[in-house]
């Protein structure tokens, strides 16, 4: 009962983050991407601070860690949170979504190439399967005469960012609690971003409705600060590959949400190349455990 309780936690968290994509195409509406990023991360910020203080203030830094947050703060925050909301304003959530689902398969790609980690066969099978499947979606099927769209390129700045950012923090986490490492890096990412954004923050702010405001509030609140936690303290309790066979689900809930809130249904193009990206994460994911059976 305990163990069910714990994947529905993780399930919640994971139906937050896919909300986000459809909360995120909302608010375009409302303000500039600039400016959606810098509002919520003052939430975010805030939040965690309030109820992390105590790991804030008592943390022991090296000077590499303190490059390291800078890093993660910029790439896996700034860059990230900017790209995301602006990728909206030209492309679909359920596009955004699937692009950004491969960013687990192009993290192990990473580690692969710096750390140099062991991947079979299967596992590169798997890898080419959900390329294949995001290089379908983000040429509308048109391999020969490509033509990417401004929002599937902002899409791969998010992933790859995304992707960058877990590496960093895959490190950072050995010396550095959860808890600091969120706060310090979204920190990080608003002091970047505020520079770029203190013309647009001043613009159309009374002249957006009180929903929206809230809306952008209790969303950061919840997908950034309250899920994010949740996640990182029930995984431990049943292992980070179990819990990532959770993150599938992802594409397929943003899928079902934009149909329900933004009537916009999935085309014939984003369903195969989804069902190729999902089919790729499983082998990717069991790829140790697919090899044995085929060579028991």
């Amino acid at each position: 009962m305990k163990q069910l309780t714990t994947y529905m936690i993780l399930f919640s968290c994971v139906f937050f983050w896919a909300s986000n994509f459809i909360i995120g195409a909302i608010l375009i509406h409302h303000w500039e991407p600039m400016a959606i990023a810098i509002y919520r991360l003052i939430v975010i910020v805030l939040f965690l601070g309030c109820i992390s203080w105590r790991s804030i203030i008592h943390l022991s830094i090296t000077r590499r860690d303190i490059l390291l947050l800078i890093v993660a703060g910029i790439l896996g925050v700034a860059i990230n949170h900017y790209s995301f909301y602006a990728s909206l304003q030209h492309t679909t959530p359920i596009t955004a979504a699937l692009i950004l689902a491969c960013a687990p398969i192009v993290t192990s790609l990473l580690n692969k190439i710096i750390y140099k980690e062991y991947r079979n066969s299967i596992f590169w099978i798997g890898a080419i399967i959900s390329l294949v499947g995001v290089s379908l979606i983000i040429t509308k099927g048109a391999f020969i005469g490509i033509s990417i769209g401004k929002g599937e390129i902002l899409s791969l700045i998010t992933m790859l960012s995304f992707a960058l950012f877990l590496i960093i923090v895959n490190d950072l986490s050995a010396r550095i609690s959860a808890a600091a490492i969120t706060f310090y890096t979204n920190l990080i990412g608003l002091m970047v971003l505020m520079p770029f954004g203190t013309s647009i923050v001043a613009q159309k702010n009374m002249q957006v409705a009180f929903p929206y405001w809230l809306l952008l509030i209790v969303s950061a609140i919840i997908i950034h600060g309250i899920s994010n936690l949740m996640w990182n303290r029930k995984m431990k309790e049943i292992g980070s590959t179990n819990a990532s066979l959770l993150l599938n689900f992802e594409p397929a809930i943003a899928m079902i949400l934009s149909a329900i809130i933004l009537s916009q249904l999935p085309t014939s193009i984003q369903i195969y190349g989804s069902l190729l990206i999902l089919l790729g994460i499983i082998l990717c994911i069991y790829y140790k455990e697919i090899k044995g059976l085929v060579y028991k």
